[in-house]
Parts: C-alpha cells; structure tokens; sequence
C-alpha cells in the first residue's frame, strides 16, 4: 500500500512539489462499509473492513441483516465470471446496504450496492484504474469515482494552495452556500453536475480526497476543513446498558451446566447459535417478564432493517418467538449472541477487570464445549461414513462351497490388496 499523507498547509514544500509535478489521480472519498473479497476456487471468502479479520460466517449473518445482499449477490456469480476470478486476489469494496453505511447519506445507492475501490495483489493494495474499470464490469459493479486524472494546470495548483492556506472561517466565507465537493469537482472537472451517488447535486458532507501520485509510492488526503461527524449524544447510556445486560446474563450462564446441552448442528458457528439460543431460553424463563418491564432506551439505529436479527438463521423456535414478542428481547438477544463469541480486551462500562477476566474465562468455556461437540459430531460422522462404504463390499457375489462357506480367504485378498472389480466372477469360478 502507498504511503498515506494527511495533506495540509502545514506540509513541506517537497510534498506540494510532488502534487504539481506529477500525474495524479483525484478519487473521491466513498463512505461505504468497507469489505474484502475473494473467490478462492470453491466458495467466495467475505471479510469486514480490514483484510486482517476473519471471514464473515453465519453468526455475523444472524446478528444483523446488514450483509444479506453482499453474500447473496456474490454466491449467485456466474460460473463464467468466477473463472476468471485471480484466486489470490483480493477485492476491495465499499459496500452499500442503504443510502447511509456510514456518516453520509447519499441520494441513491451504486450498482448492486457495490463500489470496486482496489484489489489487494503480490501483498499490497493497488489503484490500476484500467484493471479496477474492467473487473467492475466483470463483477456488474460501480467503480471508485475519478474526479480528475493528468497533471494539474497553474489554476488548479493556485486554487489548491490558496484552499490549504485559508481557516476554516475564511472557507466557510468563501464556500457560502456551496460545498467542499462542489468547490473541487468544479475546479477539477468543470462539466461535471454532481457528486458520486448524488442527483444532480453536490454531496454537502464530503470528508476528503483523495489524491495519488502516478509517479512516486505516495497518497495524500486532502481534508474537508467543514466535514461533520454524526455522534451520538446517548453513547455513554447505550454503553452502561450493553455491559448491564452483558454482566446480567453471565452470572446467569453461571447455574447452566454445559455439558448438560445437546448440539445438533455440524459447524463450529452453527453450533454457537444454537447454544446461545438454548441459554437464552432458559435466561427467559428466569427474567423475561423483569426484561420486558425494565426501562432503557434501545439505540435509534436497531429500527433500520439492516441491524434487525437475521431471524431465518435462528433456528430455535421458541428463541424466534421470544425475539419477536418485543422489542426489547431481541435486542437483547442481538447483544448476547454477537459478545459472547470473542474475548474482551480491555474494561468498560459497568464491566470492571475482574469481571473481564471472569467473562473471558467464560469465552473459553464456550470454546472448549462447542470444540469437543464438533470433535464427537466429526467422529461419529466418520464413523457413519466408514460403515457406509464398507457395507458396498456387502454387495460382492463370492463363490461358496456346498456347506455355504465363502472361499478363497476374504481377509488376505484385502491384505494382498487383490480384491476388485475383477473379483466379482460368477458362481463357480474362484478368485485369482
């Protein structure tokens, strides 16, 4: 990945100098939800925001419906499209499952909800504009939006250092009305009627450029002085909440037996969502009617449709019943299922380091209990398997003598490793 430059006024002159000088490539900044993809010869691998993370699986589906559509779309791919997929290759998307991922609302959303921004390849992230054209036309995707590609004029160079040498306050004068991406999208592509997924407007809230260098390894940012975060007043509320719920169903868990539970699931994440919907009923029978009539805020976010539990991959039915009696239990059961998969590193809320460490110690109970079901579940599978296929030797035809003893030696022609197609011949007539 290039080097990343924060571009600024208070920047050298030999940074500036590399801007002017060079071919440069202006791309908006796209607020999507960032993810990772790719197809690796038998299935396609989906990861979240940085391509360090685990793949999404089953459980990041079931706590929200938020990457239905990405999922859905990519394992319907033609086979003809997959074909000429690099299967070390990484895609880079940002990825819409509505107007606003994230902190812009945008006016439409892209091509099936898809913006191909890069590919990870030979260990690093690249911007081939020719390669990403062509692979979003393979995949039926949007592709990151170009403002300007070439080398700047002496009236784009005189703009861009008057704008990095001007306060807040003074742009807030010379902007008026008009926006960050208006003023730049003017300047760089005159003809140009409107920002990327805005009609025929200007995006008022853009956070940044950005600006590569065809030449030398370096990107620069070049930042919305005027950009407005979207923050929630009610964090630390939503935050006190979350850890009392968390602390009140893990001393709960405490009186349930693990090994007491039967799992019927076959994967390691299944078998979690089971379990957790198995302890979760039993949490109801205790505290629902206290749950129901305990008074908190539940965060404005959870009535988007995309954070909603995925409900068809809860397979419990008496879980679904709860989830969808009220409100309050299913976001409930959204914070339990999607915390007590992974360890907590570090204090929160109401959770203190001891509690940490009990949590934790917890995580590691779950693990352990779910690991040694998959190993029995594996065990007896290979165990069905093989009786499968030795009860085929079953259907062989061997010649018997008249007391209806079966000859030659059955064992020695499977140690001699003799016995095959060949050696099923017609009564009365011996195996060689």
């Amino acid at each position: 990945m290039s080097k990343l430059v924060t571009l600024n006024k208070e920047k050298s002159d030999e940074i500036l100098n590399n801007l002017f000088n060079d071919d440069i490539i202006v791309l908006e900044d796209v607020q999507g939800s960032k993810i990772w993809v790719n197809w690796d010869g038998k299935k396609f691998r989906i990861k979240s925001k940085s391509i360090k993370n685990d793949d999404i699986n089953i459980i990041d589906l079931a706590i929200q419906n938020y990457y239905n559509f990405a999922m859905d779309y990519f394992n319907s791919m033609d086979n003809r499209v997959k074909g000429l997929l690099n299967k070390k290759w990484w895609f880079c998307f940002e990825y819409f499952p509505d107007q606003q991922p994230a902190n812009i609302e945008y006016s439409r959303v892209p091509k099936n909800k898809l913006v191909l921004t890069g590919i990870w390849k030979n260990k690093k992230f690249q911007v081939n504009l020719d390669e990403i054209e062509e692979y979003s036309r393979l995949l039926d995707v949007d592709v990151i939006p170009v403002i300007f590609n070439g080398k700047l004029t002496e009236e784009m160079k005189e703009a861009i250092t008057y704008f990095l040498n001007t306060s807040k306050e003074d742009l807030e004068f010379v902007f008026e009305e008009k926006s960050f991406a208006f003023f730049f999208y003017k300047l760089l592509n005159p003809l140009s009627m409107n920002s990327f997924l805005m009609e025929d407007d200007f995006q008022n809230n853009v956070e940044k450029l950005i600006i590569r260098s065809k030449i030398g390894d370096i990107s620069f940012e070049l930042l919305n002085p005027l950009y407005e975060r979207i923050s929630s007043a009610n964090d630390t509320e939503f935050v006190e909440i979350y850890t009392l719920i968390l602390v009140n169903f893990l001393n709960f868990s405490q009186s349930i037996t693990l090994k007491d539970i039967r799992l019927k699931s076959k994967r390691k994440d299944e078998m979690y969502i089971e379990l957790i919907c198995n302890m979760f009923n039993k949490y109801m029978l205790n505290v629902k009617s206290d749950l129901v009539n305990f008074q908190f805020a539940i965060p404005e976010f959870f009535d988007k449709e995309k954070f909603k539990i995925n409900k068809e991959l809860i397979p419990n039915a008496i879980t679904r019943q709860h989830l969808e009696s009220d409100s309050k239990i299913e976001y409930i059961f959204k914070i339990i299922l999607g915390s007590f998969k992974k360890k907590k590193k570090k204090a929160i809320g109401i959770f203190e380091e001891k509690t940490v460490v009990v949590f934790n110690k917890y995580i590691d109970d779950i693990s352990k209990f779910i690991d040694t079901c998959l190993k029995i579940e594996q065990q007896r599978t290979a165990t069905k398997k093989g009786l499968v296929d030795f009860g085929e030797y079953f259907d062989i035809n061997y010649d018997t003598d008249g007391e209806g003893n079966v000859y030659p030696d059955i064992y020695n022609e499977f140690e001699k490793g003799k016995l095959s197609n060949k050696s099923k011949k017609k009564k009365g007539e011996k195996i060689k």
